[in-house]
């Protein structure tokens, strides 16, 4: 299995990508098209401030991208890169592509992985979107990695666990995170009452 991070998830899409797709799609998606125009058919301003002063605002003008708050944001950037997806599918039929908004995995057999990786990061850098390599990861629990062709940079994993396609690269780290979340969690655990009491 191989993990695909995407970098700077929101902030990359293209709009005309975008509006492309909505217009593709078929069905009550076209309900939306005049909510996605009024909201990303121009530039609009991002403020941002630097330290605790008023006089520290600054404007960034926005011409791409999602807005910050925008509750559809997340299905956009899947509809912007949904094509490049059923585009790779199509080459790489003995693999699957589960994806989570920014993370995309790429399952099947490792020896043509990297393959099917290629043409998927082909057909995302055409709509503008970017991968951060330092968080992509080939994962076989096999540990064998012979004869195939490894991206540079990537996190090679051959140990952990894979809970619903993320990857929890080692025990050691799965049992820390189970005792800091049992640690945090621990006092309202306590208030709880024993089931069968009143």
């Amino acid at each position: 299995m191989m993990q695909i991070d995407v970098k700077n998830v929101f902030n990359r899409i293209s709009r005309a990508t975008i509006f492309r797709e909505l217009c593709v799609v078929k069905g009550p998606l076209v309900s939306i098209i005049p909510f996605t125009k009024l909201f990303y058919g121009a530039h609009f301003s991002i403020y941002y401030q630097h330290g605790r002063h008023v006089e520290g605002v600054a404007i960034i003008e926005s011409s791409s991208s999602t807005r910050q708050g925008d509750p559809l944001k997340g299905y956009l950037f899947v509809l912007a890169h949904y094509q490049a997806l059923l585009e790779t599918i199509a080459q790489a039929p003995n693999y699957v592509f589960p994806s989570l908004v920014d993370d995309i995995r790429i399952v099947g057999p490792m020896n043509e992985i990297t393959s099917a990786s290629d043409h998927l990061l082909t057909q995302l850098t055409q709509v503008g979107i970017k991968i951060k390599v330092s968080k992509c990861k080939l994962w076989n629990p096999s540990g064998i990695f012979l004869g195939i062709e490894i991206p540079q940079g990537y996190t090679l994993v051959i140990n952990g666990l894979c809970i619903l396609g993320v990857l929890i690269d080692s025990q050691d780290f799965a049992m820390h995170f189970l005792d800091e979340v049992l640690s945090q969690d621990m006092v309202h655990i306590n208030d709880l009452p024993l089931l069968g009491n009143a």
